[in-house]
């Protein structure tokens, strides 16, 4: 389980490119061709607030529970791609 973290920890912080909020959704842009990889890092390291992802080829949308849980989720992700790898 602890290697599976690190190698989803990686891939976020390899393939994210920038993140916005549109109402309760977080919009990511990614790498292309990463979305999927990006939306399952996301969903396994259980961000708090996010309900489940969606992933194209360069975009994850990540339904989070409220508007307002937006900037804090933001917050989290922006953590986590600051962590040393």
């Amino acid at each position: 389980k602890k290697q599976a973290i690190k190698y989803y920890h990686m891939v976020l912080q390899d393939g994210f490119l920038w993140m916005d909020q549109a109402e309760n959704i977080l919009v990511i842009k990614t790498i292309s061709g990463m979305a999927m990889a990006i939306a399952a890092a996301i969903d396994n390291l259980e961000v708090p607030g996010v309900v489940g992802t969606i992933a194209g080829d360069d975009t994850v949308m990540c339904a989070v529970h409220s508007v307002g849980e937006v900037p804090v989720v933001m917050t989290k992700i922006d953590r986590l791609l600051k962590e040393e790898k």
